[in-house]
């Protein structure tokens, strides 16, 4: 067997398009479009051999497009079978396909570099800084052979060097160590290089705390008696069910009883006090102390009126730190887990089932007193059966009353005893916060922070610093934040950590005053960043030169004195909505 013919040609503009699939079987089209006269009517079926596997199943195909669908019909002029031929055997037809490319000619070996350059060892300012300095001094005893002593004049720029410089990029204590002592030498050389790097603002700025959590667990004090202490909460985003989608989850701190009350929205600070009226105060006395979050409703004037006037202390959770409403949020965690299981299948009928949540948590007993919340307000467990009558009966209301109080006193002894060993297990995870003092300055983490930055992940972790206006208790603390941020200034102390001050690192500057122009201060525009539509005219995103990313803000086009920096933003085709431009 021998080969008849050889046939190669050139793929045209479109045939360039196609994938390698059709590619493949455009190769089979035009071989038994140039042989028919030998293949078409022939007496014996012929094979196709192909390195495409593919193609095996063309002609079995349930779907083709257009273009296959015309070929096949084709195909079926001719008596063949494709047969899969892998690439390593079918080298002939690859021998046709590839380009020609003749014998490489043999060269002489070139140099990377030219002849005329002369390749040395790099030279280093700061070090000829050390050996002038040290020019006729005698170097100490304890200083290792091919090391040079650093005075002290000059150990804060050889730490700088080998801190921040490009061929180290900010690393630890250790790696800086390594850097340094590969060439130079002093006593006590780990102190200094620790205290420059905790003081190093680039990386309190841009590194993450790899360290236990700041600040150690403050419980909330154990009521006196039930429904003396409450904490609120609402739970939102549930489906529309008979005109509700919100839920208003009301606790008792110390029996633990919860109320689940269905809400058609979510409401003003004057709605939410007379639900806490209507449905709380109405069964069960005015509280001493509301525990909320910092929601609309709860930071209002109008709310801190209210609290005022029932006798009632509102306290106000921390910025970003739930924890501090913890009962609260486990609360709301197992309404949806109780509804998930009832509803799942019919979510819209969840305010139905609200009901019986609220009943199981209220009549079966929590892990923090031991008794069901219930039995701790009432003093007796609701019976479910007719024969236990008998034990939930009483001969007369001072024997109810004794009943409660002793119930109350098992129950805080249980409360006391809970709050200790849960404080000891979470005060494992924890370090002891720094003891703040107001004035002093320190960095806010920026996870929960808009910065308005183009990438989260090379934004920086801290912004700031700055200073304390008021230390609120042990664990959180009131910040002088800029207004554009817009994030109320109280924090815990798990988002904040101190600023370190250091004689070895020379102070940042400050950021650039403002120039009077006009009558009025104008500061520096380092850049603009983007644009938005807000009413009839234009916004833009502006960076301050000098200032960080927790300053940028949205200013009014008229605000903007230089014309000339929209001129470059529209012509730098800056990201912006849809219909803004010059």
């Amino acid at each position: 067997m021998h080969p008849c013919a050889f046939l190669s040609r050139r793929l045209s503009s479109a045939e360039r398009n196609y994938d390698i699939g059709n590619r493949e079987l455009l190769a089979v089209k035009v071989a038994l479009e140039e042989w028919r006269h030998w293949l078409e009517g022939a007496e014996h079926p012929f094979i196709v051999w192909t390195d495409h596997k593919n193609l095996e199943y063309i002609r079995n195909a349930k779907r083709l497009n257009a273009r296959q669908a015309r070929w096949r019909l084709f195909f079926d002029r001719f008596s063949f079978t494709l047969s899969y031929r892998p690439g390593s055997k079918n080298v002939k037809p690859d021998a046709l396909s590839r380009r020609f490319d003749p014998a490489p000619v043999a060269k002489e070996p070139e140099p990377l570099l030219p002849l005329t350059c002369v390749v040395g060892a790099v030279s280093w300012q700061i070090e000829s800084e050390v050996r002038q300095a040290n020019g006729g001094v005698l170097t100490p005893s304890g200083c290792p052979r091919n090391r040079l002593f650093v005075p002290p004049n000059l150990r804060s720029r050889v730490i700088h060097w080998a801190h921040a410089s490009l061929l180290s990029c900010h690393p630890g204590v250790r790696r800086t160590m390594h850097a340094i002592s590969r060439r130079f030498w002093w006593p006590c050389m780990e102190q200094e290089v620790r205290e420059y790097v905790s003081a190093c603002s680039v990386c309190a700025r841009n590194k993450s705390s790899t360290g236990r959590r700041m600040g150690l667990l403050q419980p909330l004090p154990i009521p006196s008696r039930p429904w003396a202490e409450v904490s609120m909460d609402f739970v939102t985003g549930l489906p529309l069910s008979r005109g509700h989608n919100t839920v208003l989850t009301v606790v008792d701190r110390f029996s633990k009883m919860v109320r689940f009350i269905a809400l058609p929205r979510l409401p003003s600070a004057r709605a939410t006090a007379d639900i806490f009226l209507n449905q709380i105060v109405r069964y069960h006395g005015f509280p001493k102390d509301i525990v909320s979050d910092r929601g609309p409703q709860f930071v209002s004037r109008f709310w801190r009126e209210f609290c005022r006037l029932i006798g009632a202390k509102a306290s106000l959770t921390s910025g970003y730190h739930p924890e501090s409403n913890g009962q609260t949020e486990r609360l709301n965690q197992q309404l949806e887990t109780g509804l998930r299981c009832l509803v799942s299948q019919n979510p819209s009928t969840w305010s139905r089932h609200l009901v019986w949540v609220e009943y199981a948590h209220n009549t079966l007993p929590t892990s923090a007193t031991g008794f069901s919340p219930f039995k701790c307000v009432f003093g007796y467990e609701p019976p479910l059966f007719a024969a236990l009558e008998s034990e939930v009966s009483v001969p007369s209301v001072h024997a109810l009353v004794h009943r409660c109080r002793r119930i109350w006193a098992a129950a805080r002894q249980v409360l006391e005893r809970q709050q200790d060993r849960v404080k000891t297990a979470a005060d494992r995870r924890r370090r002891p916060a720094p003891d703040y003092r107001p004035g002093q300055k320190v960095w806010l983490s920026a996870k929960n922070l808009n910065l308005h930055v183009p990438s989260r992940k090379l934004a920086p972790r801290f912004v700031g610093p700055f200073p304390i206006t008021k230390v609120i208790n042990p664990a959180a603390v009131r910040l002088r934040l800029p207004r554009s941020l817009r994030v109320h200034p109280t924090f815990h102390v798990s988002n904040i950590k101190p600023v370190v001050d250091s004689s070895l690192v020379p102070p940042a500057e400050p950021p650039p005053p403002p120039r009077m122009v006009g009558g009025g201060p104008v500061y520096t525009v380092r850049k603009i960043l983007a644009v938005r539509k807000r009413g009839r005219g234009r916004q833009f995103l502006v960076d301050w030169e000098g200032y960080g990313p927790e300053e940028r803000q949205w200013i009014p086009e008229r605000f903007i004195v230089d014309r000339s920096l929209l001129t470059d933003f529209f012509r730098s085709g800056a990201p912006g909505p849809s219909g803004v431009g010059p």
